[in-house]
């Protein structure tokens, strides 16, 4: 475990500054869904960058020496329909560095990269999901550290399964916690130039750790979101 990736998620998880909350096509995973107090929903993912915390996404991969961390994580999107089937979150990554490093010495270019997450068929009180990587055509998630470049691609990064949702009470209104298995959801990446390709172009990486998705409404006003099973 040599590149620690911390808030660097679905930082879910969209986990969730631009990106959508939508109704889309449901896979053959699908059996559950998201619901909101009202038709039309901003949604507001966070992390909780403090040393130590669980509800934060980290990833790790092999390579690189030292922890690469994000000190600004968000996550944005807007739900369409009060009930919906899957929801796509796009992070934004800011001051970005290794732990030895001063802030914005590595970059996290989203490239419009965002993840849908989906759940599960297996009704609980704290339902699974499947998460997916999605990007526009020709895009890819990319992080520039000092020695190389690492991408994470769509097309390798599809049906990752095992997160679980958990309706929480946030200031009197229901929120969703997005929290990945331990030990992790493996993604794969790619190394691109610089000193780290010395340990080979391809490799996995775990994500683990998670964020907490809360809702408003368009004047701003929190409203209750939830994630259930069939």
């Amino acid at each position: 475990m040599s590149l620690k990736l911390k808030a660097l998620g679905l930082g879910l998880l969209a986990m969730i500054a631009v990106g959508a909350f939508a109704v889309m096509n449901a896979t053959a995973e699908t059996g559950g869904h998201f619901v909101s107090e009202v038709a039309h929903t901003e949604i507001i993912g966070v992390e909780d960058t403090g040393a130590g915390s669980t509800d934060r996404f980290e990833f790790t991969s092999h390579g690189l020496e030292g922890g690469i961390v994000c000190d600004e994580v968000s996550y944005k999107g807007t739900a369409n329909a009060a009930t919906v089937t899957e929801i796509t979150v796009t992070p934004e990554y800011k001051k970005c560095h290794t732990t030895a490093e001063a802030a914005g010495t590595t970059t996290v270019h989203v490239n419009g990269c965002g993840f849908i997450f989906t759940v599960g068929k297996t009704p609980k009180e704290e339902p699974e999901g499947t998460v997916h990587v999605e990007c526009p055509p020709e895009k890819r998630i990319e992080i520039t550290h000092p020695n190389c470049t690492i991408t994470i691609s769509p097309t390798n990064n599809q049906n990752l399964k095992g997160f679980t949702y958990k309706t929480i009470t946030t200031n009197n209104k229901h929120a969703i916690t997005i929290d990945a298995p331990k030990p992790g959801i493996q993604l794969q990446t790619t190394y691109h130039a610089g000193i780290c390709v010395l340990t080979g172009t391809t490799h996995t990486a775990t994500m683990e750790g998670g964020a907490t998705v809360r809702g408003t409404n368009t004047e701003g006003t929190a409203v209750g979101i939830t994630a259930r099973g069939p």
